[in-house]
């Protein structure tokens, strides 16, 4: 049975789970990919939506830059009803850090952290990591460095106080730009990864190049709506195999293995 919203610890201290989405437009190998078009809608209200489905999440926010390029996607957003806040193109851990300053976030609070290239998100998976963070009582939890589902279904959970210690301690541009890796790789923080027996984590369903996206274009398309899970989507692969050869020769995590490579050469 899932906790309730406004989760309260053993202590008794109520806590926010805070959904934090970043996405921008300027993506390198498919720009504007978050805009693109399925079912008349873009795909980044296509993932909000399906977010806005957990139980556990206090609030959504969509965390873009602060560049005139990422207007239209601010502005999208906003008008179909969700948050946003804007800071820092390339130094997404500082964007992370003073959207949870402006919302006056306590150390205790929790922050979901999701990616815009993500459209077929599953709510139930989502909430499945926040109450597994909760129950284990670390610092850091995540279902994808040993990865448990498809690429395209990660969830990372941690506490604001976490966050704030990554901020004031990260150095390196793949620990700014992706987040996390302080907190995974530093040795500070008590880390853990969802215990699960993996589920088809080898297939790919995020968006990153033109093939991802008409792979998952096929699938809404499918469905002819938001709302599917991702049990119905495998479903419908296994039983559709062709469709797997849209996007089967990319590299999982891609742009961090590239932000690595930089982080050597400087």
């Amino acid at each position: 049975m899932l906790m309730k919203i406004s989760i309260i610890r053993q202590s008794g201290k109520k806590m926010k789970v805070i959904a934090f989405l970043q996405a921008r437009t300027d993506s390198t190998r498919l720009p504007k990919k978050v805009l693109k078009v399925i079912l008349d809608k873009p795909m980044i209200i296509h993932q909000l939506m399906r977010t806005k489905k957990s139980k556990l999440i206090d609030e959504l926010v969509l965390l873009t830059s602060n560049e005139k390029s990422d207007d239209e996607l601010a502005n999208l957003v906003t008008n179909n009803g969700f948050k946003v806040f804007r800071g820092d193109k390339d130094n997404v851990l500082k964007r992370f850090y003073h959207s949870a300053e402006s919302m006056c976030l306590n150390d205790d609070d929790i922050i979901v952290r999701l990616t815009g290239d993500c459209p077929l998100h599953d709510a139930k998976i989502i909430d499945e990591s926040i109450e597994a963070f909760i129950n284990a009582n670390c610092d850091y939890l995540a279902n994808c460095f040993v990865p448990v589902y498809p690429d395209g279904l990660d969830v990372e959970v941690f506490n604001c106080k976490t966050l704030n210690i990554a901020y004031n301690n990260a150095t390196k541009k793949s620990q700014l730009e992706h987040v996390t890796p302080y907190i995974r790789e530093s040795g500070q923080f008590l880390v853990k990864n969802l215990e699960k027996v993996e589920f088809f984590s080898n297939l790919r369903l995020t968006v990153d190049e033109e093939s991802d996206f008409f792979l998952i274009k096929e699938i809404y398309e499918h469905f002819q709506k938001t709302d599917f899970s991702l049990s119905d989507v495998i479903f419908l692969l296994n039983n559709n195999q062709t469709l797997l050869n849209f996007n089967n020769k990319i590299t999982r995590n891609e742009g961090y293995i590239k932000s690595l490579k930089e982080d050597n050469d400087n």
